[in-house]
């Protein structure tokens, strides 16, 4: 997988809601250092007339502006659609469900569609849990416009 983009919080720089790991005893949340794992890295690749977005790492508040531009870059250069391969995902929470509710607006506004692949574990409880993972399977998909 290649990387497109990388986006890393700025130092000290920790969102409230997801626990830091790996925090040694006696240490708080505030002192721990960035952990690697917040980075996020997506790819992207053709598939007939769809693309492919893979999604690896965190996706919060911080980064999923990041995953949302390549999202709204893959559906402009896709003639069907985008699907987005969660199975690397290890952290997402409601801006990554947003930013992925509002590609699916965009993407039926243009006759397109959004199909989630493979979500992992934490993914697939977000979506699932919100109702929403039945709008990204492929029977989704909206009537064409007349």
């Amino acid at each position: 997988m290649h990387a497109r983009d990388i986006s890393v919080p700025e130092p000290g720089h920790r969102s409230p809601y997801r626990p830091v790991i790996g925090a040694a005893p006696g240490i708080s949340a505030d002192s721990a250092p960035p952990r690697p794992s917040s980075i996020l890295l997506t790819d992207s690749y053709p598939e007939g007339p769809r693309k492919v977005v893979v999604v690896n790492g965190e996706v919060d508040y911080e980064t999923a502006p990041v995953m949302s531009a390549e999202l709204r870059n893959a559906l402009r250069d896709s003639a069907e659609g985008v699907d987005v391969d969660l199975s690397a995902v290890r952290f997402w929470d409601c801006s990554a469900l947003n930013a992925l509710l509002r590609l699916r607006r965009e993407a039926h506004a243009h006759g397109k569609t959004v199909i989630v692949r493979s979500p992992s574990r934490t993914a697939s409880r977000v979506l699932g849990l919100t109702g929403t993972a039945r709008l990204f399977r492929p029977s989704a998909i909206p009537s064409p416009r007349p």
